[in-house]
């Protein structure tokens, strides 16, 4: 999906209304340039959408981790590829290429079934969360901020889709 001046190529198996997390990722980039002074110009952001079974392989994978997890975040530098590294020390600005996001849908449901959450809430939280990875922070206050402030300002717009309480085949 080409839209504004970001790429966001989504691949989801099973097939999830990809459209609905490029609605919500495009409107991160867009308020983050608005706002936070970032610059995305010409921007490509990787989505997967996975099921539990894969995400335990790329946890493993990448992380040294068995297991599954809700989000994983593989920054990409001007010069890399796609899941290898980690970013550069510092929050980068400006780039063209951010890096590609998992996110395990069937951990998203469980997750906002168990913690009593709409899924279309956690579903902008953890894309939040994600994409302050890709663009360097870490744990901490201001990762904290920065997703919560996309959080507020994605649910005070409104979007053409909406993650339903859908379950995982």
């Amino acid at each position: 999906m080409k839209k504004n001046n970001y790429r966001i190529e989504t691949e989801s198996f099973p097939p999830y209304p990809k459209r609905l997390f490029e609605e919500i990722l495009v409107s991160f980039l867009s308020l983050l340039e608005k706002e936070k002074n970032f610059s995305f110009e010409n921007c490509t952001l990787n989505l997967l959408i996975v099921k539990d079974n894969d995400m335990i392989f790329y946890n493993n994978e990448q992380m040294g981790v068995y297991g599954p997890t809700n989000v994983l975040s593989f920054p990409e530098e001007e010069n890399d590829n796609p899941f290898i590294g980690k970013v550069s020390a510092g929050i980068q600005k400006k780039r063209t290429r951010l890096g590609t996001l998992v996110l395990s849908m069937d951990t998203l449901l469980r997750e906002a079934f168990l913690y009593g959450q709409d899924p279309h809430a956690h579903t902008v939280r953890l894309l939040a969360h994600g994409l302050a990875h890709l663009l360097g922070y870490d744990h901490g206050e201001d990762m904290w901020e920065l997703t919560d402030f996309l959080e507020e300002q994605v649910k005070r717009q409104p979007l053409s889709y909406y993650l339903t309480p859908i379950r995982s085949y």
